[in-house]
């Protein structure tokens, strides 16, 4: 019969030992690991925010000053900021609006429907060849549910006299924190220079919109403080609040209808 001995104190405690620096080892993977999670799902965040603005935003400029029969000639009507055939209106900065976050600008556009009803609002709304669309975008403040600002729009059914149909407003992504609009006027030789909306005098004269826009991850993240001042267009800034969040600047050039005055 063989012996048994238990285990001396010594080496117990260096199994003890070992077993400890194995779990820290594994502790310090696991941290990293989920660490590294957090960054590349911020990164896809904020890349996906600003994707997806592009899209909505390129989509409504591109429609802008649509008027499906070519057989008549296209006639917007004069109502309310709108002058006659005026196919897009902006504010710069705005503030006077509670709805609207300070220091971001607005833009709203408007285009005729379709008889095949292809064309949508931003918000869904989809308009007879008798009717038109005004799409109003802009960036609203974080709402007690979220944490950071979102892009809205506000989405208008109109007659052809401008008579209000229907009215209806829904955010279209959260993670935009800022939105600065430039406007490409019309001279000899092509687009000569851009401008923001309150230096615009003639929109008849605007041919394109070039724009930028802050997007944000919806989640902070580990790590130091974001206190990084953003260079958006026109010489106009956005500095960070201090939060851990990532954050990115993606701009955007649209060439629009506006052939007509």
């Amino acid at each position: 019969m063989w012996n048994q001995k238990g285990l001396s104190l010594v080496e117990l405690m260096i199994a003890m030992a070992l077993g400890l620096i194995l779990i820290l080892g594994v502790t310090q993977i696991f941290l990293g690991s989920k660490q590294t999670y957090t960054v590349v799902n911020a990164q896809s965040q904020t890349q996906e925010n600003a994707r997806v603005v592009r899209h909505f935003l390129g989509r409504g400029l591109r429609h802008a000053g649509y008027w499906d029969d070519s057989a008549v000639p296209r006639l917007f009507p004069e109502i309310g900021a709108f002058a006659e055939n005026q196919i897009v209106l902006a504010a710069n900065n705005d503030s006077a609006d509670a709805a609207v976050l300070d220091g971001t600008d607005t833009i709203t556009v408007r285009f005729n429907g379709t008889l095949d009803r292809q064309l949508r609002g931003c918000t869904g709304t989809v308009p007879t060849e008798n009717q038109i669309v005004v799409d109003r975008y802009y960036v609203a403040p974080a709402a007690a549910t979220d944490l950071v600002p979102r892009l809205m729009c506000e989405s208008q059914l109109q007659t052809m006299t401008g008579a209000a149909v229907s009215t209806s407003t829904q955010p279209l992504i959260v993670g935009i924190e800022n939105l600065q609009i430039e406007f490409g006027l019309a001279g000899s030789g092509g687009i000569i220079r851009y401008v923001t909306a309150d230096a615009v005098t003639n929109w008849s004269t605007v041919r394109s919109v070039r724009y930028a826009l802050l997007a944000t991850s919806n989640q902070n993240m580990a790590g130091e403080e974001n206190t990084r001042t953003y260079d958006l267009i026109g010489g106009e800034t956005a500095t960070a609040s201090g939060d851990s969040r990532l954050r990115q600047v993606q701009r955007d050039t649209v060439f629009l209808r506006n052939y007509r005055g």
